[in-house]
């Protein structure tokens, strides 16, 4: 192999390898601010609260008109990367929801009937850590 054909089969792998990095981080990136808890829930729903921890958020959101809580974990390691994360939502007296799958970015968001004046706790996490909240009153 020449010199000239060495160089045009470096520059094409070169080429190819800055397309292949720049497709994964615009994915990556894309998958970081495409979706945010409310989008993901559905229209109507609001953040009532969050709970952080290492390698995610855990929230929990509420639509007033329809009565109903939803709770959803994002991840914030590991984006892109398909690994095991759970949401949960737990209204007193009425039991609890909950939601585990193997995903790159969120749980399916989980609902649960929850009247104004309910008691709601929520939580959220991944194979190495968790986190959420105590029992609040939906207002």
């Amino acid at each position: 192999m020449n010199l000239r054909k060495m160089t045009l089969a470096g520059a094409l792998v070169a080429a190819l390898g800055t397309a292949a990095i720049c497709t994964t981080a615009t994915a990556s990136a894309s998958l970081q601010t495409a979706e945010t808890p409310a989008t993901v829930c559905g229209p109507g729903y609001q953040v009532e609260r969050q709970a952080a921890f290492t390698g995610g958020v855990a929230y929990l959101l509420y639509n007033a008109g329809k009565q109903n809580a939803c709770a959803v974990t994002f991840k914030t390691k590991q984006v892109g990367t398909r690994t095991k994360i759970w949401s949960a939502v737990d209204v007193k007296g009425a039991g609890v929801v909950k939601n585990e799958e193997i995903t790159p970015l969120h749980t399916v968001p989980v609902y649960h009937h929850a009247p104004a004046g309910s008691w709601v706790k929520f939580s959220g996490g991944t194979t190495t850590a968790d986190s959420g909240g105590g029992y609040e009153q939906i207002r």
